[in-house]
């Protein structure tokens, strides 16, 4: 008594082969790169999560490899490994420092969000702003203006003006009191 013969699926035709390829490619590149990366490399994807507030998104938005975001822990090929242009975090720890036209370039700041404190009642020109505590990381590129930021940990004010770089990790807890109204660029991980 033999066993009865296996069904023999057919071949898949080669332009779907080579669709099926392209998708597992794509896949790959998405679960190596930062997410901001991976999705500004394919715009037809970006604009589908560009607004996304969905708590999932949180996770895509904070740059993390999306392997990384699933708990796993993924190696990017050496090819991989090369800078990408695009935003990136800077730091893990609240930092202020000068941006370089170098940098500014890198990050591609000038597609970033912007925003201001203009109009706004919890940042007025001369006020101490009420506690804010960051619930996700943020790189903020300072386009004008200047103020003070005192985190609640040292108590000590730290200057922050046009030209700078800060890095506000998720969890900081701070003060604001704006000198002059400010406008930034930000990107949010």
């Amino acid at each position: 008594l033999g066993r009865p013969p296996k069904p023999r699926t057919p071949p898949l035709p080669s332009k779907m082969a080579s669709t099926i390829r392209n998708l597992l490619a794509l896949a790959a590149v998405c679960a190596l790169l930062p997410a901001a990366t991976a999705f500004s490399a394919f715009p037809a994807v970006s604009g589908s999560l560009a607004g996304a507030r969905a708590t999932h998104a949180c996770t895509l938005r904070r740059g993390l490899p999306l392997a990384a975001a699933r708990g796993q822990r993924a190696e990017a090929p050496a090819i991989m490994q090369l800078k990408a242009k695009g935003p990136r975090a800077l730091h893990t720890e609240f930092t202020v420092e000068k941006a370089t036209p170098e940098q500014l370039e890198e990050l591609s700041v000038k597609n970033w969000g912007v925003w201001s404190t203009a109009g706004s009642p919890k940042y007025k020109v001369g006020i101490k702003s009420p506690l804010k505590t960051y619930d996700c990381n943020e790189l903020s590129y300072i386009i004008s203006g200047k103020m003070e930021i005192t985190p609640t940990a040292t108590g000590v004010p730290v200057l922050v003006q046009a030209g700078d770089f800060v890095t506000f990790p998720d969890g900081f807890p701070c003060h604001w009191f704006v000198i002059e109204e400010i406008k930034k660029s930000y990107y949010i991980y």
